[in-house]
């Protein structure tokens, strides 16, 4: 898969004929990857090159200006994931003023016909597009008998009886139900970052942690302790995570994930990691002793490692 950004003005072969699959992918759920899989075969039947069209930011975000949506699959995780499908190209499109004032006619004139040449455009059902998102599926149909490219619509995903949606796995992920949003995503809910200095009090009370600051752009689960994983350069490593504001020993720099990972013992400063979330295990709690909070991990990790214990034994 070759990754592009509109802002480069990158130069893609179109002579083959494109099928795009569009929407904003932030979820990139079953829902969104049943699209995806839709799009590959479409593409493979029709001999055409497969694109993924998707927004550098979140429209909803550009237009107010603030994170009232936050993110649950930044960029870089975005493109990770889709490397792993037989796809083409995956471009993400700067939301620029002008793309979002055109019109949804020329949207699909001045960007899908002229610019990629589409013969076959896969949405989801719900799927919105150009000024005010006044386009809808049914328009879109109608362009494409105008312009003669093929329209695959894919009908939603239910879970439990609801509707599978980015918004439904944000607020699982703010109430801290990982387990549930990682059922809808088909994988653990991620969040990357650099490893930063702390104050080493897991040093001192034998529960050695990396410290990590979220980007405040991502969806954060809501404050507590967490079973996870820790992954370092491709190599996976069961951990707990604490994620909060430290407030035993009254660290007042704002939201971090603390992680203690579990028979390790490298340097990773500077470093950048990915932490996996897999099932919450007990709120942040304030500890009047630090010897307290040093019963109360040594009691979380041993809860930890019967988990991973228990489901090696499953598999």
């Amino acid at each position: 898969m070759e990754l592009f950004f509109s802002k480069d003005k990158p130069y893609i072969d179109i002579s083959q004929g494109m099928g795009i699959a569009l929407g904003n992918f932030d979820g990139l759920h079953v829902g969104h990857i049943e699209l995806i899989n839709r799009l590959i075969r479409i593409c493979k039947q029709k001999n055409l090159k497969s694109m993924v069209y998707t927004f550098d930011k979140h429209p909803q975000n550009k237009m107010t200006g603030s994170m009232k949506v936050p993110i649950i699959t930044p960029n870089k995780l975005k493109a990770q994931i889709l490397a792993r499908y037989d796809i083409d190209f995956l471009l993400f499109e700067e939301f620029t003023e002008h793309i979002m004032h055109m019109s949804a006619e020329d949207f699909v004139k001045n960007i899908l016909v002229d610019r990629f040449n589409v013969k076959a455009v896969v949405v989801g059902f719900h799927y919105r597009f150009g000024y005010q998102a006044k386009g809808d599926v049914g328009l879109l149909r109608e362009l494409g008998k105008r312009y003669d490219f093929y329209v695959e619509v894919v009908e939603p995903v239910e879970y439990e009886g609801n509707l599978v949606s980015s918004t439904m796995i944000r607020e699982l992920i703010q109430a801290g139900d990982v387990e549930r949003a990682s059922v809808l995503l088909n994988r653990y809910y991620s969040i990357m970052g650099k490893v930063v200095r702390g104050k080493k009090i897991g040093n001192k009370i034998g529960f050695p942690t990396i410290n990590i600051f979220p980007d405040t752009c991502q969806v954060l689960p809501s404050k507590g302790v967490y079973i996870t994983n820790t992954v370092i350069q491709g190599d996976v490593f069961n951990s707990i995570s604490n994620i909060g504001e430290n407030p035993t020993v009254n660290d007042d720099k704002g939201i971090r994930i603390e992680t203690h990972i579990f028979d390790f013992n490298e340097i990773l400063y500077d470093r950048d990691v990915t932490i996996q979330f897999i099932k919450k295990v007990r709120e942040e709690k304030k500890f009047e002793r630090l010897e307290d909070l040093a019963d109360q991990i040594s009691k979380d990790v041993q809860y930890a490692k019967d988990y991973f214990e228990h489901q090696k034994i499953l598999t």
